[in-house]
């Protein structure tokens, strides 16, 4: 009942309601997940705020204007987890973007991608889903012990407000962690000041390059073609069955092929659809593509006139703080790969995820790809056996 409401309500929407509160209040849903990764990125990487947020409120509003639809970027979770545990050069995750870009751009130009996307057995995916969730979990819990009082009171924050969705725990914590900045004296009020950003261009380099892609971008790849390809495509379908023929898996990859292709020269960080921040961003209100607007707005106002206020205060953000954001982030990711738990798979996941951990991302993906092509028949006659019961 209440799905087909929404569906009613979706399509009685028109151009003149892109622009309200609930629009406005739908841009902030995805924010939980953005945040950390962020701060991340600046704090331990150092990138410059300047360029992500200008990169991701550009991007934003070009979507938005153009599918009319909560579609939001998000950071690629894979390059995202092991540059900011592995504390990765800044020209190394933009060239490791840059790299997914070209690849995505000619899968997407190609017209064929949805032919692939049906070929990639979700295993092996569940696999680095997992893995990922140990990684970050891991250097969650690393930068949480700098001061274990401040880590649990931030992780006691998160769980009073896991079912708040109007109030996402992570922008209260960030607000928190800047508190913190500015009372300790770590941060002076009088260096916070409006201010237009100095740019630092970077050029994708062919070291950096070849080895982010190694180490990490090779596995994106698989996992944006489950979590964007499938799962983003399908939600579409599923929020909004008037819009499903004008998206699929090879509008997606041309959409993110571009993003990456140009965002890395800015000093963006490497981007992807994603199913999560489409449903959070619907579960907040958002309804068209003014939710997208709105967001990248903000985004350009941050970029342009608070980037250097930013950098300090992110750079001297309380590390604890961040770890319980990075804990409830690995969480997330890693309570993906038990959906449709199946006993018969699972080994071969959990086999996988321990590789990726302490070996590399790509090493466990392949890995656990090639248990699954072994087992596949027992795995594939398990489940055939399951949906008879059904």
């Amino acid at each position: 009942m209440g799905l087909e409401s929404d569906l009613k309500e979706n399509s009685a929407l028109k151009g003149s309601k892109k622009f309200t509160i609930r629009e406005f209040g739908g841009a902030f849903g995805d924010w939980g997940t953005l945040i950390p990764f962020i701060i991340g990125y600046i704090s331990i990487v150092g990138l410059k705020p300047a360029g992500i947020f200008l990169t991701l409120g550009l991007t934003n509003i070009i979507l938005g204007i153009r599918f009319n639809l909560p579609l939001p970027v998000q950071p690629q979770k894979t390059i995202g987890t092991v540059a900011i545990s592995e504390k990765w050069t800044s020209n190394m995750v933009i060239s490791t973007g840059f790299g997914t870009g070209v690849i995505w751009f000619l899968l997407g130009f190609s017209k064929k991608l949805n032919k692939i996307v049906q070929k990639i057995p979700i295993t092996a995916v569940r696999g680095i889903q997992l893995g990922l969730a140990l990684i970050l979990g891991w250097a969650g819990i690393v930068f949480f012990s700098g001061n274990l009082l401040l880590g649990l009171i931030s992780i006691l924050i998160i769980l009073l407000l896991i079912k708040n969705k109007p109030i996402p725990s992570a922008i209260i914590l960030t607000l928190m962690g800047v508190l913190i900045v500015i009372f300790t004296g770590t941060v002076q009020l009088s260096d916070i000041r409006l201010g237009l950003p100095i740019f630092s261009f970077e050029f994708p380099t062919w070291q950096n390059f070849l080895l982010g892609m190694a180490y990490a971008g090779i596995a994106q790849l698989f996992l944006t073609i489950t979590n964007v390809m499938i799962a983003t495509v399908v939600l579409i379908k599923d929020l909004f069955p008037e819009r499903e023929d004008n998206i699929d898996a090879n509008v997606l990859a041309f959409n993110m092929g571009a993003i990456n292709l140009i965002n890395p020269f800015l000093g963006g960080i490497p981007l992807c659809h994603g199913s999560g921040g489409l449903m959070a961003q619907y579960a907040f209100g958002a309804r068209t593509g003014g939710s997208m607007i709105l967001e990248g707005i903000l985004e350009i106002v941050l970029g342009l006139f608070f980037s250097n206020t930013l950098f300090l205060l992110f750079s001297e953000f309380p590390s604890s703080i961040l770890g319980a954001m990075l804990i409830y982030t690995s969480y997330l990711l890693g309570r993906i790969a038990f959906k449709d738990f199946n006993r018969k798979s699972f080994p071969i996941i959990l086999i996988s995820a321990i590789l990726c951990w302490y070996l590399n991302i790509t090493i466990g993906f392949f890995i656990g790809l090639i248990l699954y092509l072994m087992f596949k028949k027992k795995i594939e006659g398990k489940l055939n056996i399951n949906k008879k019961l059904i």
